[in-house]
């Protein structure tokens, strides 16, 4: 059987969003009250020293640098976001 393009990139996505998950978890020991839509900054689960710890761990998943500049909210607040953002900048 042949795997797609489609289909690799939603594996990579579930592994990255796995990773994140079990990053986090280990980082904050958060587990319970963890899920994909938790608010991570908005809430005061991380702060902003561990944003870059965050940054450096996706940095080193997805094997591409991530701007200052798209270091938001709107980007990082939740795993489900940073799912979604890291599938915008592989897009290109």
């Amino acid at each position: 059987m042949r795997t797609t393009k489609k289909a690799l990139h939603e594996i990579r996505m579930s592994d990255l969003k796995n990773a994140l998950h079990r990053d986090l978890v280990s980082r904050i020991g958060a587990e319970k009250m963890l899920d994909d839509d938790t608010e991570l900054f908005s809430s005061g689960l991380i702060d902003s020293l561990g944003v870059m710890d965050l940054i450096s761990f996706i940095e080193g998943k997805v094997g591409c640098g991530i701007m200052p500049a798209d270091i938001t909210l709107e980007n990082f607040d939740s795993i489900a976001r940073i799912v979604q953002f890291v599938e915008r900048l592989i897009a290109g």
